[in-house]
């Protein structure tokens, strides 16, 4: 009996000078008519010595125009490896069938309204309904952009779930990503000039890293977790969503929402995955932006649940922690203010008006009005109608 889920999202955009409107934000979508990246993750799929997993892997675009291209495209690369593994495909065709029957049902609409591959914390969502569907104990969370190297992988991912740690019983563990050359750090001399003096993001990380990652003992409490490395015990996706205000940034936001109830993430510095982004295809702005939302959205969690153990701005030191405190604002306007003079020396009127819209966003800060515990008991009322009504249902009956 299968009980593993390996999931992996995969995300896809239109050709290159198509004229076309994409309504989704992701950091390295492929081009529909370019190679592929996902076909290097599922070839490393042979380095595992354990093969008795499910895998499945989840279809997304940026636009829907081009969402059927995007699923027979995937059913395309699939097929080969379909002879060794057993592979399921999460689609929007799907996923709208499992929607019909449950409306049919009277689930409700809050319910029904995470049933979706809008950002990045929905498609984590839909990571989880695939674990849900296919009934294995244990999800694993990878992406389109890594390799595996390490022949034991799976077999770490089972070490840890389900054991006790001074008195904590683990059901959340993160992985690392290697970087291209060999190591877990970021290059720090690529930070651009203008991130350095207020959101030297890179360097925090790093610190971070070598903290937890580069340190006894093997398994620890993390303040980080990188989505495509992930090992969650299916009890706890069972129960708590990714949160869907959030688009980008998922990751650590879902660990700080199992730190609202209690669930702490542990960090295995022997499980690792090769990461090999693309090159990201939005400009720096708008990245800019999504860190932004993200950075304000979870520092207003945390002051809405301070007193809680875990929820302090110095437990997530030094990153994310760094990006969590009081003076968050002037760090975001000092960096948006540097980038705006380099967009001022290129002549780019777009970014420099970009710019000033992320200063606006800042000073605005919708965030202040959300009641995030509020919010949180919501959403994960929705998430566990939504499970509850999908037991005993699989991928292959949508």
């Amino acid at each position: 009996m299968n009980n593993i889920t390996i999931v992996i999202p995969t995300y896809w955009c239109p050709s290159k000078g198509k004229d076309i409107f994409e309504e989704k934000i992701f950091d390295h979508p492929i081009p529909i008519d370019k190679k592929d990246t996902l076909s290097k993750t599922l070839d490393s799929l042979n380095i595992l010595k354990d093969k008795n997993f499910i895998l499945t892997i989840i279809v997304t675009s940026t636009t829907h125009k081009i969402e059927d291209k995007a699923i027979d495209r995937v059913y395309d690369i699939a097929a080969p490896y379909k002879k060794k593994y057993n592979i399921k495909i999460l689609h929007y065709h799907n996923l709208a069938n499992l929607k019909q029957k449950l409306k049919n049902k009277n689930i409700s609409n809050e319910a029904l309204s995470l049933l979706n591959l809008d950002n990045y914390a929905s498609i984590r969502n839909m990571c989880s309904l695939a674990c849900i569907l296919n009934d294995t104990k244990i999800n694993v969370f990878i992406d389109d952009d890594e390799i595996f190297t390490d022949e034991n992988f799976l077999t770490k991912t089972s070490k840890f779930i389900g054991k006790s740690i001074n008195n904590q019983k683990i059901k959340a563990v993160a992985g690392y990503y290697i970087q291209k050359d060999g190591g877990y750090k970021f290059d720090e001399n690529k930070v651009p000039e203008w991130k350095r003096k207020f959101w030297n993001n890179a360097k925090a990380m790093n610190d971070a890293f070598d903290k937890i990652i580069g340190k006894s003992p093997r398994i620890k409490i993390t303040p980080f977790v990188f989505g495509g490395n992930m090992v969650i015990d299916k009890d706890i996706l069972i129960k708590y969503p990714f949160d869907p205000k959030i688009t980008r940034g998922e990751d650590i936001d879902f660990l700080i929402n199992l730190r609202t109830v209690k669930v702490n993430f542990f960090l295995d510095n022997q499980l690792y995955i090769k990461h090999l982004p693309p090159s990201k295809k939005q400009p720096e702005w708008m990245s800019f932006r999504e860190d932004i939302n993200r950075f304000l959205y979870e520092r207003k969690k945390i002051l809405d649940h301070s007193g809680t153990k875990g929820l302090s701005q110095e437990d997530f030191m030094p990153y994310p922690g760094i990006f969590l405190e009081s003076d968050l604002e002037d760090r975001i306007i000092g960096a948006n203010k540097l980038l705006y003079e380099e967009y001022k020396k290129m002549g780019s009127k777009e970014g420099m008006k970009e710019c000033e819209k992320n200063i606006e966003i800042c000073k605005n800060n919708d965030f202040k009005k959300i009641d995030t515990k509020s919010w949180l008991t919501g959403l994960i009322k929705g998430w566990q109608e939504l499970t509850k009504a999908i037991s005993g249902k699989t991928i292959d009956d949508l």
